[in-house]
């Protein structure tokens, strides 16, 4: 809307919608008329609330003339009993205030930077609490009013004064004298305080002044250097309230007294990284050892897991009174192999468990751990990606705890790879072959898990032996069975009527990958023996004899017959050039012969 369209009544429904301060705000450009300004300032008081409004937004406007604003304010302070009366009043004037509102239009007037500078005199004397804030806010105060506001008996307009930004050192000084705290935490808003202030208010007998000035005050980094070696807990604590702290004052609150500084200077440099790296890198080897020396056990585990450690600072944390440090240095990566294998003389089960678990450890030291026959020891080699097979196949057979923790996490892979040829998320160890009596002392385990592993990673089982694992209670097992290689086609047959319906979908899966494979072309060979390829079509071949592309016979199970000798005789044999290959078929097994094998079998 422009501002020759603009009416008086088009302001007024704008005031009742916005607000007085949104809508002077909003109506600045393009600026009100000085004539609509005029008519709102001189609207009949027949509608109390309407003239109110209009003057109020006349007071806060910020572009209105100054002469309309003084008269504005003479009149307020006229028609206020408890104001003394104003020398310029003209008492001829159309304007009329409401008793109700008059209070609001002055404290408008007060902010409004159009109001002439010896009215905030006026102003900062005022009765009322309200407006002698508004005018405490104001930046062009004088001087004489910053001090008599500052002792004012109403706390509220203390409060508004410490934030004003004219504020000088005089003024903030008498502030900080005030028995009110919450009259000199608003000192802190100072946007460029002077050292002097600042040191006063870091010492504040109140903590809730003296934390908020160290967390917001903008001071140089000498200032914070001081706070951060004061060794003062809630200070300390403050300082790594801040958004940047330098690198120098985050050393000095590394050496606190106080674990709780301590932590939180880790976190903080922590969170700096970027990259998710280690805090420790950022730390040089005082830090560290002030760390191993004086700080909790917690902080000692949490250096013990640096990822660059000193060979002196591990030698001083390998010896520390707490195992779960012992046990942080044991599992840290960067061990020194001298620590490591001190570690093995002790007999300290969590440090052995921890170091089982190592890659960095050598082969010859995990066959020391796994002497230890400890069961720690033993669960965590289970867990070792880079574990000698031969350890691991001795290991199987020999500890029931390691075979168990290496059973859950290579039974379940198999499974799912088995199923739909896929991995999950965390490879397991590499599974060594077992050789068969290994794998009939891990059969014997009462854990299913367990003889699903003596199944899966045995090569080496016959037929009949899987027939005897395939009727093993549990529907593991008896799956395991079923996808080996070596199951026999009948066990397939018989076990897709497992009452299992697991069981049985298995075996009639199994039963019909190898009916596919079995169905596979078999491509072709043509044999030259160094005989130039022919250019004409080839003659057919004579009655009785087979062709060069034949192929070979399918190997079978109840292929028991032998080959009967081609009718060439010995002539083939003495003479191989004239040799004709002969296909014979395999003959197929009789059926009491086929029915009397499963029958010993089952």
């Amino acid at each position: 809307m422009s501002a020759d369209t603009l009416t008086a009544e088009d302001i007024l429904a704008r005031i009742r919608r916005d607000g007085v301060r949104r809508a002077a705000l909003a109506l600045r450009k393009p600026p009100v008329p000085s004539r609509l300004l005029q008519e709102l300032a001189t609207l009949p008081s027949d509608d109390t609330d309407t003239a109110a409004l209009a003057l109020q937004f006349v007071a806060a406007y910020p572009l209105a003339p100054s002469h309309l604003l003084e008269e504005i304010a003479n009149t307020a302070l006229d028609s206020d009993p408890e104001a003394p009366p104003s020398p310029l009043l003209d008492k001829h004037s159309p304007l009329r205030i409401p008793h109700s509102a008059i209070s609001a239009v002055l404290a408008h007037l007060a902010t409004n930077p159009r109001t002439p500078p010896h009215l905030l005199t006026r102003f900062a004397a005022h009765a009322d609490p309200l407006v002698r804030a508004q005018a405490a806010a104001h930046p062009q105060l004088p001087s004489r009013e910053l001090f008599a506001l500052a002792a004012d008996p109403d706390a509220g307009v203390r409060r508004t004064l410490a934030a004003n930004p004219s504020l000088r050192l005089p003024h903030q000084a008498a502030l900080l004298a005030d028995t009110d705290p919450s009259v000199r935490v608003h000192l802190t808003a100072t946007a460029a305080p002077q050292a002097q202030l600042a040191l006063a208010l870091g010492a504040d007998d109140s903590a809730v002044v003296r934390t908020h000035a160290v967390a917001t005050l903008k001071v140089e980094e000498d200032l914070l250097l001081g706070w951060a070696a004061c060794d003062e807990e809630d200070v300390q604590l403050a300082l790594l309230q801040r958004r940047e702290l330098p690198a120098e004052v985050s050393r000095v609150l590394l050496h606190s007294p106080h674990p709780s500084v301590r932590r939180a200077t880790v976190a903080a440099i922590s969170a700096n990284e970027a990259d998710g790296a280690h805090a420790a890198t950022q730390l040089d080897d005082i830090d560290l050892l002030f760390l191993a020396t004086r700080g909790t056990p917690e902080e000692r585990a949490w250096v013990a897991s640096a990822p660059v450690l000193a060979r002196p600072l591990q030698s001083l944390l390998a010896q520390d009174a707490d195992s779960a440090v012992r046990a942080a240095l044991a599992a840290n990566p960067a061990l020194d192999e001298a620590v490591a294998r001190y570690f093995t003389t002790r007999n300290d089960e969590p440090v052995n468990a921890a170091l089982a678990r190592n890659p960095a450890v050598p082969a010859d030291l995990v066959e020391e751990l796994a002497a230890t026959r400890s069961p720690a020891v033993l669960a965590a080699l289970a867990y070792r990606e880079n574990l000698d097979p031969r350890l691991a196949t001795f290991l199987l057979g020999h500890s029931p705890d390691f075979r168990r923790h290496r059973a859950l996490l290579s039974v379940s892979a198999h499974n799912d790879n088995a199923t739909d040829g896929t991995t999950g998320n965390a490879t397991p160890p590499p599974l060594p072959e077992l050789d068969l009596d290994t794998a009939r002392i891990l059969l014997a385990d009462s854990l299913p898990t367990v003889r699903v592993l003596a199944v899966t990673a045995c090569p080496a089982w016959r037929r009949a032996d899987l027939y005897d694992i395939a009727r093993d209670p549990a529907p593991a097992v008896r799956i395991a069975a079923i996808r080996h290689p070596n199951a026999a086609d009948e066990l397939l047959s018989d076990w897709q009527a497992d009452p299992d319906p697991l069981v049985a979908a298995a075996a009639r899966e199994a039963a019909e990958t190898r009916a596919r494979a079995r169905t596979r072309p078999v491509l072709s060979v043509r044999a030259t023996h160094g005989v130039p390829p022919r250019t004409s079509a080839p003659n057919p071949e004579p009655a009785g004899k087979a062709g060069l592309d034949a192929a070979a016979p399918r190997p079978n199970l109840t292929d028991s017959t032998p080959v009967a000798p081609s009718a060439t005789g010995d002539s083939a044999i003495s003479n191989p050039q004239s040799a004709t290959p002969v296909t014979a078929r395999p003959a197929a097994a009789p059926d009491l012969f086929s029915k009397l094998k499963r029958f010993f079998w089952q």
